[in-house]
């Protein structure tokens, strides 16, 4: 069965400040990826992008999209399941959600629609309220939700939800990856990253399915884009941004287990042009680069005779790397778009 995609991108609210400058970016960068490398054909109709109006109009009560126009896809998906013989409405639903936000709870934020306001923040929707309504109910066997947007706290009951009280068991065999740009209480945020506005979370996860989460056999597992969204986000933040409280560090992710199971798309891994700093002395001893490799640990990567210089110039994938220089031993570790560090072991 198809998979399926639903992408919502909404830039510029009319009476909801301040004004974002990322999210339609965002969106379709996310569109063009699962078209190409997400396994949905959007020449068949099964990607939906919805961005709001730009410029949005003079009150908010008649912009759109509102949580109306998205959960209309929702019941659209719903009907397809019910009339399919084995209730699916396809094989993978990606939902991606990027805008303004809230968290209502500590396991979900919502996205608010472009009719939102301070005074009616009603306008929303609940990202994992929806995901879980179509992971429980088998309507989908996987299920990816990425919310990039803050989540700060809401005292609200959540609304727009899919209307049930049960939480179904999930089919066997059923998987789930769930990525918060931030922790309940933090807020998100948006910088300059390759010539454009992005959200930050957003950034870091294009650099992961675009083969910085890939193993070396180019399988993304739900192991590895956590642990790269885990370990590069803060590499998009400013100073100041890594000085302030309220700004997330890090996203909040959920993979059903087992995690390193989950193929989540089978992409070329990234190779980096990285020079690794040796440590001063070390300019005539042999250099020897361990690593991990086809599934083994301590698989020499790299061998070098001694050149004179302090620096060692390599093609790497993300990861760990144990330098050996005669006796002495370093960690080198290789991070989202090659930075670098290493340590003395």
């Amino acid at each position: 069965m198809p998979n399926r995609a639903i992408i919502v991108g909404i830039q510029a609210y009319a009476e909801l400040p301040p004004t974002l400058q990322g999210p339609k970016n965002d969106a379709k960068l996310f569109y063009d990826w699962v078209t190409t490398q997400g396994g949905v054909d959007g020449n068949a109709g099964h990607a939906t992008l919805m961005l709001g109006e730009e410029p949005p109009p003079k009150t908010a009560v008649d912009a759109k999209p509102t949580e109306e126009t998205l959960k209309y896809q929702f019941d659209l998906l719903e009907d397809e399941a019910q009339r399919s013989p084995n209730g699916r409405a396809g094989d993978r639903l990606y939902l991606y959600l990027s805008g303004h936000g809230f968290g209502q709870s500590l396991s979900d934020a919502s996205l608010l629609m472009a009719n939102a306001t301070q005074l009616r923040p009603r306008h929303h929707i609940p990202g994992r309220l929806w995901a879980d309504h179509f992971f429980a109910n088998g309507y989908f066997k996987e299920v990816l939700l990425f919310l990039d947007c803050c989540r700060e706290r809401y005292g609200m009951a959540t609304l727009n939800g899919p209307g049930t009280t049960m939480s179904p068991v999930p089919p066997n065999g059923a998987r789930c990856f769930y990525g918060f740009a931030t922790k309940y209480g933090k807020l998100a945020v948006e910088r300059m990253i390759d010539g454009a506005m992005h959200g930050v979370f957003t950034a870091t996860l294009m650099d992961a399915l675009n083969g910085g989460a890939s193993e070396d056999d180019g399988r993304i597992t739900g192991e590895s884009l956590k642990a790269y969204l885990y370990e590069n986000m803060k590499g998009f933040l400013l100073a100041e941004d890594l000085e302030d409280s309220d700004v997330a560090k890090e996203p909040d992710l959920y993979c059903e287990p087992p995690e390193k199971d989950f193929v989540i798309a089978r992409v070329p891994p990234r190779e980096f042009s990285v020079t690794i700093p040796l440590p001063a002395g070390s300019e005539m001893k042999a250099r020897q680069l361990f690593g991990e490799k086809g599934g083994k640990n301590f698989v020499k990567i790299a061998d070098a005779a001694a050149d004179g210089s302090l620096k060692w110039k390599l093609d790497l994938m993300r990861g760990t790397y144990q330098l050996l220089l005669n006796t002495e031993s370093f960690v080198v570790t290789v991070k989202g778009r090659g930075a670098i560090d290493v340590t003395a072991s």
